[in-house]
């Protein structure tokens, strides 16, 4: 069964936040007002060399199961599946993403999008599969049909890539007496550009967590949760592939990988894979102010200096 959102515009996404689970800005205003939420920082796995860690019930110290275990506990609830409504067709993942508008008292304000390849989002009718865990309380209907999709995304050409502000998706729970549970991409699991720079080409161990299809030729293709084993190479003009598999509906998936910290390693998101040959990311140095540019100013009060 599927469920389709109350008729809008057609105007353009409109990038104000909405309110998700969290404390509210305080902030007045007409729309839902951004999430504050507690500063989150980069996930790291302790796992010195000889010492016990999640591997060792495979064997011993394993620290390629230390990362794939990391990725599915921090972002299992991260991804969405997508596709043209009623179509069984462009099928792609997208993911939950926080861009970080400001700090400050050790708050964090945010603004919360979908990211997913452009090409997936350029059909007139769209529907995401609301998977088991994603929605509280549970639902007998697993679509959800919106109408109006190509005009919910804001379109990042340059990077193959689009956003959409996840605002309506929330106000449409609330109307309909549920809510999203979901793990989102925070600015702390986001790569930064020194963690891009570090990458070259020798290949790094490099997880893709996106949703297959399943029967393609039944009714109702199954979309469940993979997560792809692969390797990372970045070469000297910047370009960071990714080889391993890319199976249909994978493209835009987060893609993660483990990185030497002082404390052993470090989970970091990446970006997004496109699908093409070779397979390549759109790694978070570029995505992230991207994204961030598309947020408007926050508005400050008369009393607020700076």
């Amino acid at each position: 069964m599927a469920e389709t959102p109350d008729p809008t515009s057609g105007s353009a996404p409109d990038p104000t936040p909405g309110r998700i689970p969290g404390p509210a800005s305080g902030e007045p205003s007409a729309k839902p007002p951004a999430q504050d939420t507690p500063a989150q920082e980069t996930p790291t796995m302790d796992t010195p060399p000889g010492e016990p860690s999640a591997g060792d019930a495979f064997g011993g110290p394993s620290p390629d199961r230390v990362v794939s275990d990391a990725v599915t506990d921090v972002a299992g609830r991260a991804t969405l599946p997508l596709q043209a409504a009623r179509a069984d067709r462009n099928f792609g993942t997208a993911f939950w993403y926080n861009d970080l508008i400001e700090v400050d008292d050790d708050r964090e304000t945010i603004r919360q999008y979908l990211v997913t390849t452009e090409p997936h989002t350029r059909y007139e009718i769209g529907q995401f599969t609301l998977r088991e865990g994603l929605i509280s309380p549970e639902l007998p209907a697993d679509e959800l049909v919106l109408p109006g999709f190509s005009r919910k995304w804001f379109r990042i050409e340059e990077l193959g890539v689009a956003v959409m502000p996840t605002v309506d998706l929330h106000l449409h729970g609330e109307r309909k007496g549920w809510t999203w549970s979901v793990q989102e991409v925070t600015d702390g699991l986001a790569a930064r550009p020194e963690d891009i720079e570090a990458l070259g080409p020798e290949p790094l161990p490099a997880y893709l967590l996106g949703h297959e299809v399943t029967e393609p030729d039944s009714r109702h293709p199954g979309r469940p949760q993979t997560l792809l084993a692969g390797t990372v190479t970045r070469d000297a003009e910047g370009v960071v592939r990714w080889d391993g598999p890319l199976p249909e509906g994978c493209a835009g998936a987060p893609v993660f990988a483990g990185l030497p910290h002082e404390q052993g390693l470090k989970l970091v998101c990446l970006g997004l894979v496109r699908p093409g040959e070779p397979a390549t990311l759109v790694t978070f140095d570029m995505l992230r102010p991207a994204i961030h540019h598309l947020s408007p100013g926050r508005r400050r009060h008369w009393w607020q200096r700076g």
